[in-house]
């Protein structure tokens, strides 16, 4: 009589390491979620809508003869036409502070720092997002509002700028960077204060609030020392084509703006990595 003997199935543990998520996913995802959300494409629609409109108008009131600046006053008439950038910031700023304190709100951002616990490629993908969105919307509404303005003010006799003359494209590239930059800090704040309310108080303070405050507050010795530092007045250096007399130099000043971006952003990444969800 013989045994047969029956071998018990042996596990087989699995070598193929567990599959890893890259960059590239991470950035679709806050591609997904940005475009995904309808609030953002209306602010970014808002931003791009008051700048453009802006630009228009003030050109028009150029041409009025009634109420606006007679023709002496046209020392830059590419200003005249991106006279939206003030205006869309306001808006701009919205949408990058959105897209970090909206998750933080609704508690989504316990998903996706658990999906990506290394933490930090969350933040560089929502700013890479920002980035690649903001910049190439604002650049061809920044373009719009300068051909358009211009041809208000020529068809009225006006001084106008031409696409080649010296300065002018750095001002309308410039002014697409300087509202890129405006997004980028409030994705900044968002993630610091992790909180809409708090962001938006922020960075409207830093960004409207602090010259107007600064010119009532600070000495007379210090005024014009201090504010030029600001952010927007800063950016000013590179979004016009004759920058204000007393203020930065435009690689000063882009320089100056650069660091109001980039620090902030340290600072959400050092915050980011170091407290709980």
């Amino acid at each position: 009589m013989s045994t047969t003997t029956m071998e018990r199935p042996v596990a087989r543990m699995s070598a193929e390491p567990e599959p890893r998520l890259r960059f590239t996913g991470v950035l679709r995802s806050e591609w997904v979620k940005l475009r995904s959300v309808r609030s953002s494409s209306m602010t970014l629609l808002g931003a791009a809508f008051a700048m453009l409109s802006a630009g228009l108008i003030f050109a028009s009131t150029r041409t009025g003869g009634g109420n606006g600046p007679g023709p002496r006053d046209l020392v830059d008439p590419t200003a005249i036409s991106l006279a939206g950038v003030n205006i869309a910031q306001l808006i701009i700023g919205v949408l990058g502070v959105m897209v970090v304190s909206s998750e933080y709100s609704t508690g989504m951002i316990r998903s996706t720092l658990t999906g990506v616990p290394t933490r930090l490629p969350v933040l560089a993908a929502k700013v890479a997002v920002v980035i690649g969105t903001v910049f190439p919307t604002m650049l061809v509404i920044a373009l719009s509002a300068f051909l358009g303005g211009q041809a208000i003010m020529g068809g009225a006799d006006l001084p106008t700028a031409a696409l080649g003359d010296p300065g002018v494209l750095m001002a309308i590239v410039g002014s697409a960077a300087a509202l890129t930059g405006i997004a980028v800090i409030g994705v900044a704040l968002g993630s610091i204060t992790r909180s809409t309310a708090g962001a938006l108080s922020t960075l409207f303070g830093l960004v409207f609030l602090a010259p107007g405050l600064g010119q009532l507050l600070l000495p007379t010795s210090w005024r014009d020392d201090v504010l030029k530092f600001l952010p927007s007045n800063a950016s000013g250096s590179f979004t016009s084509v004759v920058p204000p007399a007393d203020g930065l130099g435009t690689t000063a000043g882009v320089l100056v703006f650069a660091a109001w971006v980039v620090v902030p952003l340290i600072v959400a990444a050092v915050l980011l990595r170091r407290r709980d969800a």
